[in-house]
């Protein structure tokens, strides 16, 4: 496998001698450098994806010597069987778990129903809340959308992973 080396020093001190200055000259060579470790590992990379496909994936002509009609056929209806219990076995998940989804979000809308209108009483019964609220609501709004989005965000990156 070649490996390419690099020398950042020697680069650089020609870099200057052409008119660069020491920073330009490090920020060409890092450049440089980071590009050459890029195409290595490029290499290796394509190297072994060829070793997989050269040692591990079937050609045509290993097929057809290989495998017989009712080979395929057979394979063809276990596929088919497969897909038929797959779907099965997601409807019935779905169908268990949907009621309880259901009834989360419920809960997650009637909390967050509550808690606002039980904010907005707060705030209306309250002249001095109602007062900074007048004076500074559209800060305090983009506050609170800023804060919620966070939260989503949060909440979506915690369940992907």
């Amino acid at each position: 496998m070649p490996q390419v080396l690099f020398d950042t020093h020697a680069a650089a001190r020609k870099l200057e001698k052409a008119g660069h200055t020491a920073q330009q000259a490090e920020a060409v060579v890092e450049v440089m450098s980071s590009a050459t470790e890029f195409g290595t590992r490029m290499v290796q990379d394509l190297d072994r994806i060829k070793l997989q496909v050269e040692n591990h994936m079937a050609t045509k002509v290993d097929i057809a010597n290989n495998a017989t009609k009712d080979d395929i056929a057979e394979l063809r209806t276990e596929m088919r069987t497969g897909f038929a219990k797959t779907r099965e076995v997601v409807r019935e998940v779905l169908r268990q778990e949907a009621p309880a989804i259901h009834m989360r979000s419920l809960i997650s809308a009637g909390s967050l129903s509550l808690s606002l209108g039980g904010f907005a009483l707060v705030v209306l019964t309250n002249e001095r809340l109602t007062a900074i609220l007048l004076e500074h609501g559209a800060l305090i709004g983009l506050m609170m959308i800023l804060a919620s989005s966070a939260v989503l965000i949060f909440l979506a990156r915690k369940s992907s992973s």
